[in-house]
């Protein structure tokens, strides 16, 4: 498993000529691009497919692999099934971008998605939102913002994969799964 980019930190190359010939696939870690433990003031997807700022994501890091000369087909969408829990400054502005101050609960924020569910589920008011710009999904409730994928975000992730030439994706991790939903929803594409 690698960056999701071909340098590491935008500055370390990795060894392209002997990554793509001494390697059978390559799992590209498309996910934790954005926390909020991290330096920010804002709300992120920390896993977007795309972003039309041309910031981090899933679809410009394979094209940077593919540019750095690894072929498609040992490449390898990496999707998370855990998403990471904000702290809203004002729970009136809750999109992608909205002012935040750092991480709500534990663990910097970080919650499986059978957490995240549970929270959907049990939270008088939370709503769900599946942006197609970024490809992501997030919830909000009061000051609570949790970007995440859930099964729509899975379903492009995984038919980008396919329609691109990838050799395919993987989960990480399993165990943060709910009841295999996630699961399930990328074996119904393959």
């Amino acid at each position: 498993a690698v960056s999701f980019a071909s340098k590491v930190d935008g500055l370390y190359q990795y060894p392209i000529p002997s990554v793509s010939r001494s390697l059978d696939w390559i799992n590209l870690m498309a996910y934790d691009f954005y926390a909020p433990d991290r330096p920010s003031t804002s709300t992120r997807c920390h896993a977007a497919l795309k972003d039309p700022s041309g910031q981090a994501s899933g679809s410009s890091g394979i094209a940077d692999w593919e540019n750095a000369g690894v072929g498609a087909q040992k490449l390898v969408l990496g999707i998370p099934f855990y998403g990471y829990a904000w702290r809203l400054v004002n729970a009136n502005n809750h999109g992608i971008f909205a002012p935040a101050n750092g991480a709500a609960g534990p663990d910097n924020g970080a919650e499986q998605y059978r957490a995240i569910r549970t929270f959907v589920a049990q939270t008088p008011g939370a709503v769900v939102v599946y942006n197609s710009t970024y490809v992501c999904n997030y919830c909000y409730a009061g000051t609570t913002w949790i970007g995440y994928d859930d099964n729509q975000t899975i379903s492009t992730k995984v038919s980008y994969a396919k329609q691109n030439g990838l050799l395919g994706y993987f989960a990480w991790h399993i165990g943060a799964d709910d009841n295999f939903a996630l699961s399930r929803q990328g074996q119904l594409l393959t």
